[in-house]
């Protein structure tokens, strides 16, 4: 039954020990990027009295609030984040650090959304950190696997599974995210007006990272719009097929830069943490195979 399960898990998925180690490598490595790039002493400037605590972040006392929203206590999570995420990243006590990482992560979030600012581009990433938290991303491409010079070990499945629940994790977004707009608006989402008067909406306020106003000319357009939202519709529903055909990926994953890029200019809302996300779907040890071949052929 084992190897009925390997040997479907290995048609759909990497099952090495690398190809897990530089998806933990790249997800750290982007979450780390966006912490530092991230002003939190701004953040640290906001009255905690402004705050409205949602989930399990309503168990934490006023009085932690009151110390964190400061600009020095900001600067003490940033600073444990950092530390963290780029422990995480280079695989230095990877089994402790994926975890931290994985609590301090949620825990911004949730700091973030108790100001009412809801956005559901990280998900995937928290998800996902929670994920590789709990695999042995560490036991190959990483500063634990090289100082104590430990073999990956022989079971594909402990590195294969998590891939694939990746991949499932991204995947589900998307294809929910259709769900909810069919849910929710019903055929009414296809109305001519419909993306036009969002995009007027995004394009009008300023609590965008972008101000693009491209938005506007969608109205001289309208009736072609709903052939536009259909096929982004479809997309979103056809998005699991990249689970399981490589083809579907090559056609899939690209839509997907074209459709966050026209996002950011016609909506001024873009996805990075998205996007960052689908390097999941790379065969990582097959391109590191590559690389090396390449400078083989190369030196010779």
């Amino acid at each position: 039954m084992e190897r009925i399960a390997l040997n479907r898990l290995v048609r759909l998925v990497p099952t090495d020990a690398v190809a897990l180690g530089i998806v933990r490598a790249g997800v750290c490595g982007f979450i780390l990027s966006q912490v530092l790039l991230t002003s939190f002493s701004d953040l640290g400037r906001i009255p905690a009295t402004l705050m409205r605590p949602t989930g399990a972040m309503q168990l934490l006392p006023w009085r932690f609030f009151d110390l964190l929203l400061t600009p020095a206590g900001m600067l003490t999570l940033k600073i444990l984040m950092v530390v963290s995420l780029f422990a995480a990243t280079v695989g230095a006590l990877t089994s402790l650090t994926t975890k931290s990482s994985a609590v301090l992560f949620v825990f911004y979030e949730g700091l973030l959304r108790s100001f009412t600012h809801f956005n559901h581009d990280e998900m995937p990433a928290v998800y996902i950190l929670f994920v590789l938290a709990l695999s042995p991303c560490g036991d190959a491409f990483s500063f634990d696997s090289w100082r104590s010079k430990t073999r990956p070990r022989a079971s594909a499945i402990i590195y294969g599974y998590p891939i694939l629940l990746m991949r499932i994790l991204v995947a589900w977004s998307y294809f929910s995210s259709a769900l909810i707009k069919l849910r929710v608006a019903g055929f009414g989402y296809l109305s001519p007006d419909n993306l036009p008067a969002l995009a007027i909406f995004h394009s009008l306020d300023n609590l965008h990272d972008t101000h693009f106003r491209l938005g506007f000319w969608l109205v001289h357009v309208r009736e072609y719009t709903p052939i536009l939202v259909a096929l982004v519709l479809l997309w979103e529903l056809s998005f699991p097929l990249a689970i399981f055909f490589r083809r579907a990926r090559m056609i899939i994953l690209p839509l997907g830069l074209l459709f966050h890029l026209g996002t950011a200019l016609f909506m001024n809302i873009f996805f990075p943490y998205h996007l960052a996300m689908y390097l999941v779907f790379v065969d990582w040890g097959k391109v590191l195979q590559r690389i090396e071949a390449f400078s083989e052929r190369s030196d010779a």
